[in-house]
């Protein structure tokens, strides 16, 4: 996509720009955050004023999507959640595997969703890079990428779909997952 002053700028390189100079925000060190993103692909951030984060087993979300692949996932979550930002990482909640919600930062105070665990504020946040949007990246990337500063998951929505996967994985199970 060409912005409309014709200069050739991609609106979504922009949107991805914007995102990630909202992202450092929550950095304790910019030039640090910057070198990990670089050479590793993810760094820590500390969640708080700006935003939240709720981490998500992976078994809650597919359950709720009656989807097993991330990348499969990525359209469902996006339409669900109204666009917010959402990442993988493959050990995320303990050694299993977690989708990650940016949520508006008050959310974490209260949040006791079963399937769910709100990141403590000021805890630190393993973050994959703004630019890392596929299983190519590593072990975490964004599988609803950033849409520009200060887009967050509606916490409402969210806890209906963990909630929906949390209720078919009891009633498939028989127990509490």
């Amino acid at each position: 996509m060409t912005d409309l002053t014709g200069n050739g700028v991609s609106l979504g390189r922009e949107r991805v720009l914007a995102g990630e100079h909202w992202l450092l925000a929550a950095a304790p060190s910019v030039r640090r955050v910057r070198l990990d993103w670089a050479d590793c692909g993810t760094t820590f951030l500390t969640p708080g004023v700006l935003f939240g984060a709720v981490i998500v087993r992976a078994a809650v979300v597919h359950a709720a999507l009656l989807l097993d692949d991330p990348e499969q996932c990525a359209g469902p979550l996006r339409k669900r959640l109204g666009g917010g930002p959402v990442f993988y990482a493959e050990q995320k909640f303990g050694r299993e595997a977690g989708y990650v919600a940016l949520v508006p930062g008050s959310v974490t105070m209260t949040w006791s969703v079963p399937g769910s665990v709100a990141n403590h504020r000021r805890a630190a946040l393993e973050v994959p890079a703004p630019g890392c949007t596929s299983p190519d990246h590593g072990r975490s990337w964004w599988v609803v990428p950033l849409d520009g500063p200060g887009v967050l998951c509606d916490p409402g929505p969210l806890a209906m779909l963990i909630g929906q996967g949390h209720g078919v994985l009891t009633a498939t199970l028989g127990k509490r997952p």
